[in-house]
């Protein structure tokens, strides 16, 4: 009984590793979308209504969740703070510390964005905002093809592998 008991729990261990796999890459597509529509209402706010930068990343944060929302304040809070050193450092830090599911092109997007916002015209930044949100909108269509395309198998891998794990030890 508890050689089943361990062979269970040893395929189960396989196919959460293979889940959690599959987690980390749509957990990257809900970030991203998340990101496009902040984005968007940055450029609303920035670029037509011209908002001040924390209120509009206040904005921004509100039609959102998660990681995502969670970026967009913590942004708000270092643009309004009186020490708060440059937004482009206050962005940078922030991107690192909202622990969003982004690989090194998404983070470079952001990156580019980040050295933009508050420091020029309205129009200057509703182009670069506009550029974001379309390249935004890119990486999201890849990253929803390599989940479709990733997530199965990562599932399947894991299973395997934790039935492979039963077989050789037991």
């Amino acid at each position: 009984m508890i050689r089943f008991l361990g062979a269970v729990l040893l395929s189960l261990g396989g196919l959460g590793i293979g889940l959690a796999a599959v987690s980390r890459l749509a957990g990257r597509v809900r970030d991203l979308r998340e990101l496009e529509s902040a984005v968007e209402t940055l450029e609303r706010e920035l670029g037509w209504r011209l908002a001040p930068l924390p209120e509009a990343l206040e904005r921004a944060a509100e039609g959102i969740g998660g990681r995502t929302a969670r970026f967009f304040r913590l942004c708000a809070r270092g643009a309004s703070a009186p020490d708060g050193g440059p937004f482009r450092q206050v962005w940078t830090e922030c991107m690192g510390a909202s622990r969003m599911y982004l690989e090194r092109e998404d983070a470079a997007i952001l990156e580019e964005l980040g050295t933009v916002l508050g420091r020029y015209d309205g129009d200057s930044q509703r182009q670069a905002l506009e550029r974001a949100a379309a390249r935004l909108t890119e990486q999201r269509k890849k990253a929803e093809e390599r989940r479709e395309r990733l997530g199965r198998l990562y599932g399947i891998l894991g299973l395997s592998g934790g039935v492979l794990l039963v077989i050789l030890l037991f």
